[in-house]
């Protein structure tokens, strides 16, 4: 009975994490989500390397452990660690356990820290938690700006694209010009790369239409982002595919503990004064107040463990999740002065034109007969050599409403409605000590907009 209890077990967790990657995998392309590494050199008091001995690093949010040994030479590495906060110990029989503390990890770095063991008994602690900043090994030219920093930042429309100027090196656009909708790559020029030379990526996966230059396959919600990273210049080869600069945005994981935010941004023609353009109106309706408007931007993110009876009971420390919804709810109407034919040019008289200083030309103009080479009498064009044609285009322009100045006669009003929905959802599961399953599932639709993006990987 136990050994059928086992098996089915057995079965009923591979299909599950089976319908885990099922779900995860959005898209046709596997992700490679990015990963960063810790190495280093254990050594003793006297300057000897110490082979053999056990090196862990843990995760603070998930407490995920990650397990390697020295070799003959005393390094050791970590090659695909999930970037986040690490406590990392050295130990060994016969010296005293070592313990550093708050080692921070931003996607792709490679961080050097090294151990000097203390003899002693094994059960005895030496913790550092403070100290120089480890070192840097690769040799990119990275700005990373992390979730914390985000959320303290009044980023206009919530684009993530937009961080990219917090880096020295990189020009073009505006902070705030990348609205909630705003496909495009951002449109930098980095380090003197053309604009659309950048790429940018989402868990190491492309985030850029094939079939558009420089557009983004959906705007990702910031709240699901653990760090946002820029690389200008002299990035390792790993991050080719293209001559300007790199965007990479690297998705938050779920922990040992349950978290999650709801938040709500708000905007209304309420709070709003009317524009100089619409005062200058004497249309009723456009010179009473501003224009129609409605900004609601929504949602919520939720992360932890998931822990299923008889199937995940360990799973606290092993399974984790994260889920993020946002919505937006847009209505304007948007407000513009033209200039279109008078009521006497859809008669066929031009007679205004002969004004020097009427609101159309600068200066008069004539009307000539193409018969003859002479102007129409009083600029008017009789009724029998009227075009059918060109009166139905005179006619497709709205009739004029008013006089206003610069030669406009007509205000519009237009309603411009923009409804947007992101999903995130990302699980991630620790196998052991030295292997992890990650997928990522996203759901971008705007308007007529429909895209799916997703990846699965899997991390030794």
């Amino acid at each position: 009975m136990g050994l059928r209890t086992n098996v089915w077990r057995s079965v009923a967790r591979a299909v599950w994490l089976g319908a885990v990657w099922f779900v995860t995998a959005g898209s046709p392309a596997l992700a490679q989500f990015e990963t960063a590494q810790i190495s280093g050199v254990i050594r003793d008091a006297t300057g000897g390397v110490i082979p053999g001995a056990t090196i862990t690093a843990t995760n603070d949010n998930t407490g995920g452990a990650t397990i390697q040994v020295t070799d003959d030479s005393g390094f050791y590495l970590f090659p695909n660690l999930q970037p986040g906060v690490y406590e990392v110990t050295a130990e060994l029989q016969g010296f005293k356990k070592a313990v550093k503390s708050s080692l921070q990890l931003d996607a792709a770095a490679k961080i050097t820290s090294d151990f000097t063991l203390e003899t002693g008994e094994l059960t005895e602690e030496v913790t550092v938690t403070a100290e120089a900043a480890p070192l840097q090994t690769d040799t990119a030219v990275r700005k990373t700006v992390e979730a914390r920093d985000v959320q303290q930042l009044m980023l206009s429309g919530r684009n993530p694209v937009g961080l990219a100027l917090l880096k020295p090196g990189v020009v073009g656009g505006t902070f705030n010009s990348f609205g909630f909708d705003n496909l495009g790559n951002g449109g930098y020029s980095m380090s003197g790369s053309r604009p659309d030379e950048n790429l940018v990526t989402v868990d190491g996966a492309i985030a850029l239409r094939t079939r558009s230059t420089g557009a983004i396959l959906g705007v990702m919600n910031v709240d699901a982002l653990q760090e946002v990273q820029v690389l200008s210049a002299n990035y390792m080869p790993e991050f080719g595919r293209a001559s300007g600069g790199q965007i990479r945005m690297v998705t938050k994981s779920g922990g040992r503990d349950l978290t999650g935010s709801v938040y709500w941004y708000k905007r209304d023609e309420l709070l709003d004064a009317n524009s100089w353009s619409r005062n200058r109106s004497d249309e009723p309706g456009v010179s009473d107040g501003p224009a129609p408007f409605d900004y609601d931007q929504y949602g919520f993110t939720v992360g932890g463990p998931v822990t299923i009876p008889g199937l995940f009971n360990d799973s606290r420390d092993k399974l984790f999740f994260f889920w993020a919804e946002e919505w937006v709810d847009f209505f304007r109407v948007d407000t513009s002065f033209q200039t279109v034919p008078t009521e006497r040019m859809r008669q066929g008289d031009f007679g205004e034109l002969l004004d020097p200083n009427n609101p159309f030309f600068d200066g008069s103009r004539e009307i000539i007969d193409p018969r003859t080479g002479q102007p129409f009498p009083g600029n008017v064009i009789p009724s029998n050599r009227l075009s059918p044609v060109g009166m139905a285009m005179l006619n497709a322009y709205p009739v004029p409403n008013g006089q206003f100045p610069d030669g406009d006669n007509v205000v519009l009003q237009s309603p411009n409605p923009r409804d947007q929905r992101k999903d995130n959802i990302r699980v991630d599961y620790q196998l052991n000590g030295s292997n992890r399953i990650s997928g990522r599932w996203s759901h971008y639709e705007w308007t007529a907009i429909d895209s799916y993006r997703g990846g699965f990987t899997f991390a030794h």
